[in-house]
């Protein structure tokens, strides 16, 4: 005979979720605030401008443009509703809206942040290239 597992999770209400995905909301607009979206937007506007040097700067005020807070916002929210209990998103607003939790969101920590991985991405990357190239993997980039 068939053995029928029964679920021992409470189902969760549609106002419980409704709850948590606001909460979620709440917590991403404290941690995504626009200024430092904006700023990091800018860092990589400006890593391609260094690449891209021939591309005029309207392209580039036009991309960046295009690139909204609220996006990538709706984007993370069901990172956050998978790795987190509606309890635990309410203890880190609480955290995030201490003087501490502000700090970590600076946005000089994030932009030198952002410009050392930018930098050791291209580095790796240049890297990976050369290997690629020295066992045979490719042809030498002319």
């Amino acid at each position: 005979m068939a053995q029928t597992t029964t679920n021992t999770i409470a189902p969760i209400s549609n106002a419980e979720e409704i709850d948590k995905t606001n909460n979620i909301k709440k917590l991403l607009e404290i941690i995504v605030t626009k200024n430092i979206f904006r700023s990091l937007i800018t860092q990589l506007s400006n890593a391609f401008q260094s690449e891209y040097p021939q591309v005029p700067q309207k392209f580039w005020d036009t991309s960046v443009a295009e690139f909204k807070p609220d996006d990538l916002i709706k984007e993370m929210i069901p990172i956050y509703n998978k790795y987190f209990t509606n309890k635990e998103i309410k203890q880190l607003i609480a955290f995030y809206q201490t003087p501490v939790g502000q700090k970590t969101l600076s946005p000089q920590i994030l932009q030198e942040a952002t410009s050392i991985g930018i930098r050791y991405g291209n580095e790796l990357g240049q890297r990976v290239l050369r290997k690629l190239e020295a066992e045979g993997y490719i042809r030498p980039s002319q």
